[in-house]
């Protein structure tokens, strides 16, 4: 802002980032930060989850005023349901919304998905007043398409420097990804990155535990990892490798498209009933998983929905899990310290 360069925060992962990058926007993703929530409860019942509550707080207390624009990503009904709430009460702030389809599989979801792509620029263009660079578009998608190659090269060598790479550096990284301009971003990374050796074995002695959920903004998780003798050694979160996993293998709208169409989804997209959990049996399976944390923010409806499943998938595979649901308003550290100490022994760590 200090520069003079315009600032979007966006709330969701199918955001197209590249596109309002190459437009000289610099997205942020907002995560909610609020400790309390009273000002939200007007507005949402005490059931929606505390991402959409907290992040609903921050906006009513002026965390974001500075912001030129939001966009909404349409995922769960509880996010939509903010987007028509900011609308009504944040008319100084622009906002629009990019309703990327549910369904991901065939040609009618990939093409309704670049008209909407379309219209989504052309009301970005028309609040900033410029047009999409090509020429632009494709240097955005290089940076971009760096950041997924660091962030890939960093849980590869935490698997081989558990000890100088802890755990929370994932959700770290991540995080500074999502809140950075991606060009910082990208030479913090690779200047942090080229200190260790990529040559290395992995690590066989701790126990490896894969993170499957939706958002997570604590190191607490992480760091308990580590200290009760096993490692985070994968993840399926909003704020992990579900963010940066995939490419864009074209430099145009229609390859943007087509990156978040194949990339493995979250809960509150489908291509068949079984997706979720044949990916996840692949990630379990590739990265040697012993045990497998569901972690998950309260009143998350969609990832509720498909516990069942993916629990049965794991069981048939005879790996353990533990199911941990986490509030972002109120710190976990007492339960989630019980409830990890006990899954280590369960697995032997």
């Amino acid at each position: 802002k200090s520069e003079g360069r315009k600032v979007f925060g966006f709330n969701c992962s199918y955001a197209p980032e590249e596109i309002l990058h190459a437009l000289g926007v610099v997205p942020v993703r907002l995560l909610g930060r609020a400790q309390t929530i009273q000002a939200a409860d007007r507005h949402f019942q005490s059931y929606c989850c505390s991402q959409v509550r907290c992040l609903m707080e921050d906006f009513i207390n002026g965390v974001y005023k500075s912001l030129d624009g939001m966009i909404f990503a349409h995922t769960c009904d509880s996010m939509q349901q903010m987007h028509d709430i900011f609308r009504r009460n944040e008319k100084e702030i622009f906002s629009t919304n990019f309703n990327f389809p549910s369904r991901l599989d065939g040609e009618v979801p990939f093409n309704y998905a670049v008209e909407e792509t379309k219209r989504f620029i052309a009301a970005v263009e028309k609040k900033l007043g410029t047009k999409l660079d090509p020429a632009k578009l494709k240097e955005s998608i290089d940076i971009y398409n760096k950041n997924r190659d660091l962030l890939d090269r960093l849980y590869t060598l935490h698997l081989k420097n558990p000890d100088s790479i802890p755990s929370r550096a994932l959700v770290l990284a991540v995080l500074f990804s999502v809140y950075s301009d991606k060009k910082e971003a990208n030479a913090a990374l690779s200047s942090w990155l080229d200190g260790f050796d990529a040559s290395k074995p992995e690590d066989t002695k701790r126990k490896r535990i894969l993170l499957v959920g939706n958002i997570n903004i604590s190191e607490e998780v992480y760091d308990l990892a580590d200290e009760f003798g096993a490692i985070i050694a994968d993840d399926d979160m909003c704020t992990g490798r579900r963010y940066f996993e995939g490419k864009v293998t074209e430099p145009t709208i229609e390859g943007v498209v087509r990156r978040h169409i194949s990339r493995p989804h979250c809960a509150a997209k489908h291509r068949d009933n079984y997706s979720r959990a044949r990916y996840l049996s692949e990630l379990a399976d590739k990265r040697r998983a012993d045990g497998i944390i569901f972690l998950y923010l309260k009143f998350c409806d969609p990832h509720s929905f498909d516990y069942p499943d993916l629990k049965k998938e794991f069981d048939k595979k005879k790996i353990p899990s533990q199911l941990i649901e986490t509030e972002q308003t109120s710190s976990q550290s007492g339960q989630l310290r019980t409830k990890m100490q006990a899954f280590a022994e369960i697995l032997g760590a």
